[in-house]
């Protein structure tokens, strides 16, 4: 493998490998300009070339605490090898943050609202937007969720997943038609077009193993290779629903994130309304069951069993934060 490495940074970036260590992503490379990280990209080619828009435009705007692509000798953000997409990148610190109680949630809450602050005006060729995809992704969940009660209800008898998903069907069966109508509400189309555009992006991984600790404290940010064109909002309802999870939290807690994120990117009435919608959807448990029930079960795996578990617990602590949301 070393030699592979070794051809990628010399052909690619016309660096000399030395020694490599193997990280949870990739292999940091000692080289004759010093430390890199070399990862294969999780996404295509056009994806890793949003993302290195996206992060020359954080950069630009002054959101400097990230991990910036290296280009290749003939410019280019990431380098193809044997139908391999690899990409090589500024070193981040190397702890992550420890997602251990309500203070480390606000500063992560307001590294995240600077860093949505510094995406506007981003432009690249490569964006996506779908203005269809989140209502669309909401009904279609919904039917889905109607067609698994009527395909349980047709079988001769009932496994353990099937009595979960029975026992919780009128919740969520309720909450996906709140969002439904929370997304009205909000007139989420013209939220879209006004993030589309401002250029506003989405990071879809903002979590502990992508927010890494400086010596000084100062947050840096990685893990943006799954990044898109989206409302921004995606991302904080997705880091308050993890506080929920991580840190049991509180309604003081989930005003003291919000006011953190909104020293840089402030809210106004309609998107709290979206941020709500997003809040009470009940995403994973619907991905979940759907998952489960679109593959053929020869018996109940255990594995998925305690999953939806942990995903009933979740959105039990979802509509926790949605009412405190709803009251602040």
């Amino acid at each position: 493998m070393e030699e592979l490495y070794e051809k990628i940074l010399w052909e690619g970036y016309g660096l000399r490998f030395y020694s490599g260590t193997r990280t949870r992503t990739g292999l940091v490379c000692k080289t004759d300009k010093g430390l890199r990280e070399l990862k294969k990209a999780r996404e295509r080619m056009n994806g890793v070339r949003y993302a290195h828009d996206v992060k020359e435009c954080l950069y630009g705007n002054g959101f400097t605490a990230i991990s910036r692509f290296y280009h290749t000798m003939d410019g280019h953000p990431c380098f193809l090898k044997d139908g391999t997409v690899y990409v090589l990148e500024e070193l981040l610190p190397a702890a992550a943050l420890e997602e251990d109680g309500t203070e480390a949630f606000i500063k992560g809450a307001k590294t995240l609202g600077k860093m949505h602050s510094c995406a506007k005006g981003l432009e690249s060729k490569y964006m996506q937007w779908d203005k269809d995809r989140l209502p669309a992704q909401f009904a279609k969940r919904r039917t889905e969720l109607g067609k698994i009660k009527r395909r349980i209800q047709k079988q001769g008898g009932y496994d353990a997943i099937d009595l979960l998903v029975l026992e919780n069907y009128d919740t969520y069966m309720e909450h996906t038609l709140r969002a439904e109508a929370l997304l009205r509400q909000a007139e989420y189309s013209v939220l879209f077009e006004k993030a589309r555009k401002e250029g506003a992006f989405c990071h879809h991984s903002f979590k502990g193993e992508n927010i890494r600790v400086a010596e000084g404290g100062r947050l840096y940010v990685g893990g943006f290779e799954g990044c898109s064109s989206d409302i921004a909002l995606l991302d904080l309802a997705a880091y308050l629903k993890r506080y929920m999870k991580k840190a049991e939290g509180d309604r003081e807690g989930v005003l003291r994130m919000l006011e953190a994120y909104e020293e840089s990117n402030p809210t106004d009435t309609r998107q709290r309304v979206l941020l709500r919608a997003l809040v009470i959807y009940p995403e994973k448990f619907l991905r979940l069951i759907n998952e489960y029930y679109n593959k053929r079960r020869a018996c109940v795996s255990p594995a998925m069993q305690e999953r939806l578990a942990l995903a009933v617990e979740e959105e039990g602590r979802a509509k926790e934060l949605f009412e405190f949301i709803r009251e602040i």
